[in-house]
């Protein structure tokens, strides 16, 4: 588009709308994968505006040279949260005001009459917005971002790629407390969509209008195609249309990421459809570059947003009807409701392929009666062994014995671990125990990065949502899993508040039972009690671990996180010499007598190479 007379700095809301009134205004497309093209491995685009600020003008001057009217600021992920992931939380302010800095400078530089918009993205990933406080704290951080960004120049602002509609509108509401500019609001959906979720949708989209926004829409997923389906399902809002989706799917194959497959002609071709449905804002998101916006810029040329015609969408599929989570359908989690004591024997998966005698191990244990269940750890102290929930599946299938296998978010995405739990439900699981994990750099991998793709409390949320019947974009999953889901507790914390905290957070986000951290006297367990009010918020299983020499006992005081043995004990183990086994069985009968005084349950560290001689604890 033909550039104009330099920016009015002072230009007024009205100017804003005015730029919509009669053509179909185009945006501008992708930051982020333009700068995974220009950008060193590794560089966080996050700080681009701080570390990188010739990479990020260049790209805002080669989009105003291919006809974008609007400039978006590189600040998707810029919000406070977003940055603490980076341990960068003090640089917000330094981030924002930069890259608004360099929207404007380009703007001067191309003398182009072109608007900058804010960007601001979802918080989902950075703060579970299901969990308590989390609301609050989404509302802070994107008022703040709202704030800095008006506050250096923005001219309007522009809230993107938001998968949960709750989100938005909280977002929304945030940042019209803070700032009186245009907004932009647009969703993001997964792709591709079946006619039902279609209409679920444009449902959710059209909801926007009723916010009083300058416009509203699709972004990112779905791709052209999509979005051009999506659109089609619109009724005739009051309102301007926005459209910006992606160019496909990026690829990443051998440590490099590949643009996707659309070509400028398909952008082109996409942006004159979009205008036809009643589009006024149009643009790019992933993979798009300067050569897709010229494409847009040259097809949209002249053109007025078209009103179209539609029956409107029913209110009632604006959004999946609220679900309650199914109760847990196990023989353990019915025992716990029952206020039966439980006993768990826990097992280590083997270290190669073969599982004979781990499962011929269960076998024994599943005949005797007092073993309700069978816990199967994840790869401990981040050592690699056999995979948890396919050796819990084996044990069931074999043993008839119900497991409770860990899951953990140290070893895979977001999405995966969901598939995984999806498959897991399939082959018969119906207990989890949801674990942080030991980090890698302390076991078999130690200069290789973990996945935590969500934090604990974001684990347990996602297993609740799964059992609600939505996975964690808020898609649909059919008939829901009613897994029963646990979490651990350490009464042995440093600090105890802290640990108290984290157990009720984990008891809001979904938890229906816990497994303490083992210990060897009840003074912890009891001081953990007393400061909860005489009672943990859900049932709980205490660890049981008879200590089989002096040896062991020292190395888990002193090496291993969370573990104390008491002096006494050691001593004992000490002194007992070659007879400390002995020592150590008859502490652990002691405690497992008791037990039943203080928890709901207690669960059995068998030795590692005679599994089934746990049950001298049971028999005895």
């Amino acid at each position: 588009m033909t550039c104009h007379a330099r920016y009015n700095a002072d230009m007024t809301h009205q100017r804003v709308r005015e730029r919509f009134a009669d053509h179909v205004v185009v945006a501008d497309g992708a930051m982020g994968s333009e700068l995974l093209a220009r950008l060193p491995d590794g560089a966080p685009l996050d700080l681009a505006a701080l570390e990188h600020p010739r990479a990020v003008l260049d790209i805002h001057l080669a989009y105003l040279k291919a006809g974008a009217e609007v400039l978006e600021t590189a600040t998707f992920a810029a919000s406070r949260p977003r940055l603490e992931r980076l341990h960068e939380a003090d640089l917000v302010e330094a981030v924002n005001a930069s890259a608004v800095k360099l929207a404007r400078e380009a703007r001067e530089i191309a003398g182009c009459d072109c608007l900058i918009a804010g960007a601001l993205g979802p918080l989902a990933g950075a703060i579970d917005m299901d969990e308590t406080g989390g609301p609050q704290a989404i509302a802070v951080a994107h008022a703040e971002q709202a704030s800095l960004l008006a506050g250096r120049g923005a001219d309007l602002l522009l809230l993107e790629t938001f998968f949960r509609l709750d989100e938005l509108e909280l977002a929304i509401a945030a940042v019209r407390e803070v700032t009186a500019l245009p907004l932009v609001a647009m969703l993001t959906f997964a792709d591709p969509a079946g006619p039902d979720e279609a209409e679920q949708h444009a449902a959710q989209v059209r909801r926007l209008f009723d916010l009083d926004l300058l416009a509203a829409g699709v972004n990112c997923a779905p791709g052209p195609q999509s979005a051009l389906e999506l659109l089609e399902l619109l009724p005739d809002v009051e309102g301007i249309l926005a459209a910006m989706p992606n160019a496909g799917q990026l690829v990443r194959r051998e440590g490099r990421m590949f643009p996707p497959p659309a070509t400028p002609s398909y952008l082109a071709q996409f942006a004159r459809r979009a205008a036809a449905l009643g589009v006024g804002l149009v643009g790019g998101c992933c993979g798009t570059g300067p050569e897709h916006i010229r494409a847009v810029a040259e097809a949209v040329r002249g053109l007025k947003p078209q009103r179209h015609h539609r029956a409107s969408v029913a209110a009632g599929a604006a959004a999946e009807p609220a679900r309650l989570a199914v109760a847990p359908q196990s023989s353990f989690a019915a025992k716990l409701a029952a206020g039966s004591f439980v006993h768990v024997v826990q097992l280590d998966p083997p270290k190669g392929t073969n599982a004979d005698r781990v499962v011929e191990a269960t076998r024994r244990l599943a005949a005797n009666r007092r073993v309700d269940a069978v816990d199967i750890n994840s790869n401990p102290l981040a050592r690699l062994r056999m995979d948890s929930l396919w050796l819990a599946a084996e044990v069931q299938r074999t043993a008839g014995v119900e497991t409770i296998p860990h899951v953990t978010p140290r070893d895979a995405s977001l999405m995966g671990l969901q598939a995984q739990l999806l498959g897991a439900w399939r082959g018969g699981l119906r207990n989890l125990l949801a674990i942080t994990g030991d980090p890698s750099q302390l076991g078999d991998y130690p200069g290789r990065h973990d996945v935590y793709h969500v934090d604990i409390f974001e684990l347990v949320r996602a297993l609740s949502r799964l059992n609600e019947g939505f996975d964690c974009a808020g898609n649909p999953v059919g008939e829901p899993p009613a897994f029963c889901i646990g979490v651990a507790v350490n009464p042995s914390a440093d600090n105890l508040d802290h640990e108290i905290d984290r157990l009720r957070r984990k008891v809001d986000a979904g938890a229906h039972f816990a497994m303490s951290q083992v210990f060897f006297a009840w003074e912890p367990w009891l001081r953990l009690l007393d400061r909860c009010g005489g009672s943990l918020p859900l049932p709980a299983l205490v660890g049981v671990w008879p200590l089989p020499s002096f040896k062991l006992a020292l190395r888990l005081h002193h090496e291993v996180p969370g573990i104390l043995v008491p002096d006494e004990l050691l001593r004992a183990l000490d002194e007992a010499g070659p007879d400390a086994a002995r020592v150590g069985l008859e502490r652990a009968r002691a405690l497992l007598a008791e037990a039943e005084q203080y928890a709901a349950g207690a669960y059995l560290i068998a030795p590692f190479k005679n599994a089934e001689e746990i049950l001298t604890l049971l028999d005895s």
